[in-house]
């Protein structure tokens, strides 16, 4: 009976103590209607504090949908930016606070632009090492190197046949898989970079384009074989956003000491394996004044041997690619096998001349281990004191880097063999 007694006890206890936390509410809650999600994070150098913070934050005008706001001839405002000067990134995010009614969160934050003054100056080690200590804060965030200010470029940071700016600034990270005209620029990658002596950080290098192709008579012709021997801000094209992301910007810790075309950043996502794919244009060996179009992929992950035993390092780089004939101007028929290993060679020879010119640009001019050549040297020592006594970074720019290309054509496209067109026939007849 007094076992029952304290059954009952017990459970009435267990009721009273068990109801009251499943009847209470959340008080912290925060619904999607009362964030304002920022988007964009870009930082200056301040004029009356330490420094300047612009937030552009998605607006959730009409929706996200086909009824946003109308601006600047058809373009959809679904973004607002807001800009102030602070002397740190959350009191500015605090300050921030006071043009919206919701508060504001960056944990859906897809890029952090710096300007190249930023950059290169000593604050900028500052900053970026006190973002990740936040909670809301991602480290999938992409870091970006502006060449101008980073307020003018979140100015025209603007979406593209896109009503919803999240998904569009997401989408342009693609790139990278596309084109690989940009290198990986995750803010992790590039944190473990500055704290690393064993590899040097790039990040994305943007700019501002002023959409206007040159007319006739306006300075000499460049033609471009490639067509990525541009940098952000310098792609000739009209029509779309100013907004350019082209090239990369080459760190030597801390601070920025450079930047990369587009051509030099393909050949460096070769050389570090995060090119995915890429149509490449080169002069045809057989008739230099047509080109050929390749559609390339890499056949497997780079090669890198490191040997330290010398005073002078020796670095054996092999990179193995393969690819798809896209179009050949000069009817020559590269379908062959005779035909084919020529062209085959050509490419190598280009792509070899590519990364040897990139390898001399970063041992002499940046001195700066983007490859991630250490992670091959490091290999060879057995306590970290002998690693710091090497002194890998100062042995980089003596290194004798050997470089290979392996490159087959697997497939010649949708033709099986070239044919001349028939004015051409009819020429050769006569």
């Amino acid at each position: 009976m007094r076992s029952n007694l304290i059954k009952k006890i017990i459970l009435v206890l267990l009721v009273v103590i068990i109801l009251p936390v499943g009847a209470t509410g959340c008080y912290d809650r925060w619904e999607p209607d009362d964030i304002a999600y920022v988007l964009v994070m870009g930082f200056d150098k301040g004029v009356t504090d330490r420094l300047r913070l612009t937030l552009q934050m998605a607006s959730f005008r009409g929706g996200g949908g086909s009824n946003g706001e109308q601006k600047d001839g058809g373009q959809a405002s679904a973004t607002e930016t807001v800009t102030v000067e602070c002397p740190s990134v959350y009191t500015g995010i605090n300050m921030a606070n006071i043009t919206t009614s919701r508060k504001i969160s960056i944990m859906h934050t897809k890029f952090i632009i710096f300007s190249e003054e930023m950059a290169r100056s000593d604050d900028f080690v500052k900053i970026i090492m006190g973002l990740p200590r936040y909670r809301e804060f991602r480290k999938s965030t992409h870091i970006v190197i502006s060449r101008g200010k980073a307020a003018d470029f979140i100015a025209q940071n603007k979406t593209f046949l896109s009503m919803r700016p999240a998904k569009a600034f997401s989408l342009i990270l693609s790139q990278q898989v596309r084109d690989s005209f940009l290198p990986r620029g995750r803010f992790f990658d590039f944190y473990n970079g500055l704290e690393s002596d064993i590899e040097e950080p790039v990040a994305i290098l943007g700019g501002v384009n002023p959409l206007k192709l040159k007319q006739p008579g306006e300075g000499q012709r460049q033609e471009s074989v490639s067509g990525g021997e541009y940098v952000a801000g310098d792609v000739p094209r009209q029509g779309g956003v100013k907004r350019d992301f082209f090239g990369a910007a080459v760190f030597r810790s801390p601070k920025m000491v450079g930047v990369l075309d587009g051509e030099e950043t393909r050949a460096l996502g070769m050389v570090t394996g995060d090119l995915r794919r890429g149509f490449f244009t080169i002069k045809d060996p057989e008739a230099p004044d047509c080109i050929v179009a390749l559609d390339v992929r890499p056949a497997r992950r780079p090669q890198i041997n490191v040997n330290v035993k010398g005073d002078r390092p020796v670095v054996d780089l092999t990179v193995r690619l393969e690819g798809e004939i896209l179009a050949v101007q000069s009817n020559v028929h590269y379908e062959g096998k005779e035909k084919k290993a020529v062209l085959e060679r050509a490419f190598e020879k280009e792509i070899r001349e590519r990364m040897d010119s990139l390898v001399d640009k970063c041992q002499n001019e940046f001195r700066s281990d983007i490859f991630g050549f250490g992670r091959g040297a490091i290999t060879h020592f057995f306590t970290e004191k002998e690693w710091d006594s090497y002194n890998w970074p100062e042995k980089f720019p003596t290194a004798q880097v050997n470089t290979k290309v392996d490159f087959i054509i697997r497939r010649t496209g949708m033709l099986l063999k070239e044919s001349p067109f028939v004015s051409v026939r009819e020429e050769a007849a006569e």
